[in-house]
């Protein structure tokens, strides 16, 4: 692979949205510096060891939705996601089902798929409420298209909150007002439950969190397994997907510089010039900043941090549980074949998420408890209501060659979201798609 020769970009933030970027812009022949400052790539789903074990793991989801986000990332800067993964011994197929136990002791399994959801509620809850949840996530179909130019699939600007967009996009509602609407309440405490994922309550969430609901129906959920099933390896290891896009910058000559803190970003009248880190100056063409738009602010000159803090007036961090990770036992070649998770719900919602997973020869059970949460600012925005969404910031910052990426978007905290959130930077500072 020859050595690209184009523009200069630096890709701050070695996180999902960083990996995206950087592989995007490389793709594209620009000269690709990602300064990351801690040790490792990858973020909140960096592999690691397990304290005092040889057991990896990571603190990612067992199972991921809406997995084009990914295939084409990974298509864009060399070979399909699942000839990629076949590579290293892995493959990408669909997940069982998620069992929801709820605060009465009674339990739901609940399919990914349309007609299977409608058959599973039908028989726990009768007609009426099965009938009313597809309603439910069938209109949420709308808010998904509404969503689509604002972080999916353009570049979001906020002009693009059009009068007509707003409207569908359930202006007036919150997350609570549309699980109050089912009038089951096991439905309701599922559906509040999205808003506690994502780091906030259901009361401040905008209706149109819900369409998470409508994402995970339509496209399932998704599991990395051995591409040989029989012959041992890891089960819902989703840190996979780091290695492959780690391994990708490699082969397109990314310079990926770990422990590398970037200070500031140096713009003149004509846009940005360089990046100062504790190593010096870095003349560069363009910049993506693939952090959390707190820390962002702090790197931009005074114009372009000005507006970005207004920008986040209203706006709070996701408050999200820290990963706590138990080994079970040993696990055989054949045991667990694929991922299990398992959410209890109080009446309000409120989930304790764990997953169980073979990793290492160890049979290995995450959990994530929403009861017990600490601000993350990498893991999301969180606002009041529509209002105060409409405000958060755009891809771009008003600051020509300088673009924003990560759970920030208005497309939300998901990690196909938010790895498309990286490429979508890249489209903006490059001026072109590849």
């Amino acid at each position: 692979m020859p050595t690209p020769s184009g523009p200069r970009v630096a890709v701050v933030g070695g996180g999902l949205a960083g990996l995206a970027a950087a592989a995007r812009l490389a793709k594209m022949g620009h000269r690709v510096q990602l300064h990351e400052a801690s040790d490792r790539l990858g973020g909140r789903w960096a592999p690691h060891l397990l304290a005092g074990t040889d057991v990896l793991l990571d603190d990612a989801p067992g199972a991921l939705a809406f997995p084009a986000p990914w295939r084409d990332l990974v298509l864009k800067s060399g070979r399909p996601l699942e000839a990629e993964l076949a590579r290293g011994g892995h493959a990408l197929v669909p997940a069982p089902p998620v069992t929801y136990a709820f605060a009465d002791g009674s339990t739901l399994v609940l399919p990914a798929d349309r007609a299977g959801q409608h058959s599973a509620l039908r028989d726990a809850y009768g007609p009426g409420p099965a009938v009313r949840w597809q309603h439910l996530v069938d209109s949420l179909g709308d808010v998904w298209q509404a969503l689509r130019p604002l972080g999916l699939e353009e570049a979001y600007e906020p002009a693009a909150l059009t009068r007509d967009v707003v409207r569908r996009l359930r202006a007036r509602r919150t997350l609570a007002d549309v699980a109050d609407g089912l009038d089951e309440p096991h439905l309701a405490a599922l559906v509040r439950s999205v808003a506690h994922r994502q780091g906030t309550t259901p009361e401040r969430a905008p209706a149109l969190s819900g369409v998470e609901l409508f994402a995970d129906r339509t496209f399932g959920r998704w599991q990395v397994v051995p591409a040989d099933r029989g012959a041992g390896g890891d089960v819902g290891r989703t840190s996979v997907l780091v290695d492959t896009l780690v391994a990708r910058l490699a082969l397109r000559g990314v310079e990926v510089r770990t422990g590398s803190r970037v200070e500031a970003v140096e713009a003149g009248t004509d846009g940005v010039r360089a990046v100062r880190t504790g190593a010096g100056r870095e003349p560069v063409d363009a910049v993506v900043l693939a952090v959390d738009p707190w820390s962002a602010a702090a790197l931009l000159p005074p114009p372009a941090a000005r507006g970005l803090r207004r920008s986040l007036r209203l706006a709070s961090p996701a408050r999200l549980p820290l990963a706590a990770h138990e080994v079970l036992g040993a696990a055989g070649d054949g045991t667990l074949a694929d991922v299990r998770e398992h959410v209890r719900l109080d009446a309000d919602g409120v989930p304790v998420v764990a997953t169980t997973r073979r990793l290492s020869g160890r049979l290995v059970r995450t959990v994530h408890d929403h009861r017990t949460t600490a601000p993350q600012p990498g893991a999301g925005v969180v606002t009041p209501g529509l209002r105060a969404w409409r405000r958060r910031p755009g891809t771009g910052l008003g600051l020509p060659g300088v673009a924003l990426a990560g759970a920030a978007s208005p497309a939300g905290p998901s990690p196909s979201a938010v790895v498309q959130t990286g490429a979508l930077a890249a489209y903006l500072v490059a001026g072109r798609r590849d």
